[in-house]
Order: C-alpha cells, then structure tokens, then sequence
C-alpha cells in the first residue's frame, strides 16, 4: 500500500488468514452490498478472525461496485470506522456515486498505521548544478520532451533519462532554463529566448535579444517573462506582448495556471491576476498582504507563502483563504494536485489534502529545492549538489 507499512498477500492454500473475504447469500430482505465482521458472525469461515462478506445475492453487474465495496469493507477489517465526511469511502451510506479515495480515508488509515519510511535513490552528484526543473505536461499523455533537466553553471543543459545524463545543450550564454506542456525553453543573459526541438544542441530562437527581460516563465502552453521595469509580458511570436504596463511596485513572481489564469505576485507583497485572454492593464487585486512572499499554482489551485511560514489556500468555492500550513515553510513547490513544502531544517512535506496534515517525505536536512511531476515522482537537490530521486 502506498506510504502505508503494510503489506497484503494472499494466504498460501490451507494456512490461517488474517482477513478471509468470501460471497454468502444475505436474503431477500437485506439490501447491503456487504459486511465486515471482527467476530463469529454465524457464517464465519474461521470464528474469531476478520471476515469480510459481501451479499451473494446481489447481481454484481460492475466490477467499479464492487472494487467500492471492497475498499470500505477492507477499511474496516483493517481498523477504520466510518467517516463523517461524505465524499469519503469510508462515508456510511451509499448515495450511488463511486467516489475516489477522499484525503479522509488516506489519514483515516495513516492515524492507524503511520506512514512508510521515504526511499530515496542518488541519481547525480554534481557541484555545479544550478538549478533542476521538470517538465511536464497537463494531460495524461507524456510528451516526448517531458522529463527531468539540470542546468550547471557553465550553461550546460541536460536531461535524465535511462539512467544518464545527457547534454542538450551546453552555452556559456545561458542564464536560465524553464519548461511546461513538453517544452523546454532557455533564457540567455542578454534576454533572448530559445525553444528546444528534441534534438540534441538544436535550438530555435524566439525572442531577439533584451536587457529588459530578467526572469521566464513556462505556464500551460504560454512563455512569460518578468521585465526590469517591473512589468509582465507575454510572448506571441517573436516579440513580447505587454500584459502589465510600466508601474511601481513592479512584480516580484509570476505563475500560471492550466486554464491559463495569470497570477502575479507585485513587490508589496499584493497579489492580482489576469485571465485569459489577457489585456495589457487588467488585472484584478486578489490580496493586499504585504506578509506575502511566494505563489505556486498546481492545475487550477493557487497557493502562497506568507512571511510567518504559513502556507495558504484559496478555495474557490467562497472564495476565501484557507491556511493549510501552520508554520515552517520556507518554500514551495506545486504541480497537478501536488503540492510540497520545505522547511527551513531542509526537510520536505507533502501535503495530504486534508488543512494541516502534511507527510514527511524526506527528513535528510539538506534539501535546497524540490521538483515534481503530476504521477506524483518527486526529486530533491541537496546542498552538496547531489540529486535524489524519491522511491517510496
């Protein structure tokens, strides 16, 4: 079981099991998909151990059904009671929908038997890496330029894959590399932008040079850049198109979700956004917090740092604000529905989906950045410049 330390097999023939699961005719007048029972229940297979029966009777017609109904009753052989929440499979009642494994049930079955023990495997040792990123792309179909890439300090560009490392481009002129939706961009130090091709070193230029240009963001299937003068464009064609004109305070982050919403984080901690289609001037004022000091956006979701270590969400069902970190974050990291934390000890957290429950998935002390993609593979770069890939 995922991050769970148990482990289920079958029982080798003709030996006790500690869960015997089994078909058994309920009659006419019972209408439960099945049962679980931890003593001898008149039917037991084996009184005294765990039995989970389900109503022979009943026409099993879809196996999604039955996989639902195997899921609440092994919860319960396995410790956990019903829930209160009612998207929760543990939920007591059956309303006809077969709803996915709630954030509830995964801390339901945590508060039981904890969580695993992380695994992380060495993938690279390198003093000079820069900065590593992970390109990834918003549907389930992984891109042919999709993938994990570090750039060193020389400007040299790799990407990992089977086991190696390997070059796709190596320019001392290189000042940042960025990626989303299976492609990858550089920025060079005079402010000229490039895609890659997939092939190695062949690069294809899109924006001439500008010493305007000082940060790029890969978003959906956009580039942005945040300019010196402080204000935010995007790229269409060979040139950028302004989205935010020259103004004080000017922008300190901008990120991007999958619906294209444009969040920008401005230097007085105020955030606004921008929807898509963008016009150059209109964004809204979101937040007037000047405790604010970084966003994320994983999907559609928006999260932020504030200065205090809480990490925040917005629900946009109020819309409102919702802390789901207390305190000790120091930085964060979102994609799909994943979203981490780093505390300043340089430990790493994921988070569960339930507001303030967060899984320590690397207690090493030493992490300086955290990547991920939407499958839920996470990698790590320690200070010492060594990457670690997240096994378990």
């Amino acid at each position: 079981m995922n991050y769970v330390p148990l482990n289920i097999i079958p029982a080798a023939p003709n030996a006790k099991a500690d869960i015997n699961i089994r078909f058994s005719s309920f009659g006419r007048d019972d209408t439960r998909y099945g049962f679980t029972s931890m003593v001898s229940d008149g039917i037991s297979m084996s009184s005294g151990n765990i039995n989970v029966t389900f109503n022979d009777d009943y026409l099993w017609s879809d196996d999604r059904l039955l996989n639902f109904t195997a899921v609440h009753e092994i919860g319960h052989a396995l410790g956990m009671s019903h829930s209160g929440v009612e998207p929760a499979i543990m939920f007591a009642y059956y309303d006809g929908t077969l709803r996915p494994m709630h954030s509830d049930d995964k801390m339901g079955i945590h508060s039981i038997y904890g969580w695993k023990t992380p695994k992380w495997n060495r993938i690279d040792a390198d003093s000079g890496i820069q900065n590593l990123i992970q390109v990834t792309s918003p549907s389930n179909v992984i891109a042919a330029n999709d993938g994990l890439y570090k750039m060193r300090s020389t400007g040299q560009i790799l990407r990992y894959s089977n086991g190696a490392w390997i070059t796709v481009d190596n320019n001392r002129d290189t000042a940042q590399v960025v990626g989303s939706s299976g492609t990858l961009y550089q920025r060079h130090h005079n402010g000229g932008t490039f895609r890659w091709t997939g092939r190695a070193s062949n690069w294809q230029p899109l924006s001439g040079s500008d010493s305007n240009v000082v940060e790029i963001v890969a978003g959906a299937d956009q580039l942005y850049c945040r300019r010196r003068d402080g204000w935010v464009a995007r790229l269409t064609g060979s040139s950028w198109t302004s989205i935010e004109q020259p103004s004080a305070p000017g922008s300190r982050q901008i990120a991007v979700t999958d619906s294209k919403v444009l969040w920008n984080l401005l230097t007085n901690g105020y955030l606004v956004r921008s929807l898509w289609p963008y016009s150059a001037g209109e964004w809204t004022i979101v937040d007037i917090n000047s405790g604010n000091v970084a966003i994320a956006t994983g999907g559609d979701d928006f999260y932020k740092l504030q200065s205090d270590g809480t990490v925040v969400w917005l629900d946009m069902s109020g819309p409102i604000w919702r802390t789901i970190e207390g305190a000790g974050s120091v930085a964060i990291h979102a994609v799909g529905n994943m979203l981490y934390s780093r505390h300043g000890d340089g430990s790493v957290w994921r988070y569960t989906g339930t507001a303030g429950v967060w899984e320590m998935i690397d207690d090493r002390r030493g992490v300086v950045g955290t990547v991920g993609d939407r499958l839920g593979q996470v990698w790590g770069t320690m200070s010492n410049g060594e990457v670690w890939a997240l096994v378990s």
